[in-house]
């Protein structure tokens, strides 16, 4: 996923917006690459292309958990990030099954999410891939 793998900013975001943790999968890209970002959408046949006309940049984003459970970890799991970008996709991971697992209290969940941002990636990192 090479795509992911060179893009510039995080593609994997967990943020909290409005008291509530989100997570999103995005792409970005300079305006000249437009098409492609809708035809990843279309490919898909998910997300949304957003355009940033001060910045001449574009971006593919999927943020809907059961979309990104369906389509986007299958992805991943199957074709594996070669660069970082897999420590920043394994905790995006983590995330999602911390927002949907039943038994943890909206505080807990808090918690470990707020730990599992923090983390930073170790030093001399390598991708299992």
């Amino acid at each position: 996923m090479g795509l992911t793998d060179s893009d510039y900013f995080d593609s994997f975001s967990i943020e909290k917006i409005k008291g509530r943790f989100v997570l999103k999968y995005s792409i970005h890209q300079p305006f000249y690459n437009l098409r492609l970002l809708y035809h990843i959408k279309k490919t898909l046949g998910y997300g949304k292309v957003l355009k940033f006309e001060s910045r001449r940049l574009a971006c593919f984003t999927i943020s809907d958990r059961k979309v990104l459970k369906e389509i986007i970890f299958p992805i991943f799991d199957k074709y594996p990030l070669l660069t970082s970008k897999y420590f920043n996709y394994f905790k995006f991971k983590q995330a999602f099954y911390i927002l949907e697992n039943a038994s943890l209290t909206k505080d807990e969940k808090d918690q470990k999410l707020f730990v599992l941002k923090d983390q930073s990636i170790p030093e001399n990192y390598i991708s299992p891939a």
